[in-house]
């Protein structure tokens, strides 16, 4: 008989609390800017093309199934992660 147990997403513990994948960003307007993909080093790497990131640093907390940016926290949106 399979199994009804989803695996858990992957997570990385951070000082604000664990981050999953899937988990949404939101920037300090309240407006989301993208979905976590993983944890790399000190950036968040977000799902998509282009593979955007947000610093450890800019992260003001963990609620629920969201992570908070600090008011300057989506200033490195955008940006491009190096591989």
């Amino acid at each position: 008989m399979p199994s009804s147990h989803q695996p858990a997403a992957p997570s990385w513990p951070t000082a604000w609390g664990a981050i999953h994948k899937g988990m949404t960003v939101i920037a300090a307007d309240g407006y989301p800017v993208g979905t976590v993909d993983h944890v790399e080093g000190q950036e968040v790497i977000l799902e998509g093309e282009g593979s955007s990131f947000v610093a450890l640093s800019e992260i003001n907390g963990v609620d629920g199934n969201r992570i908070l940016l600090s008011p300057r926290g989506d200033a490195t949106f955008g940006l491009g992660a190096e591989p």
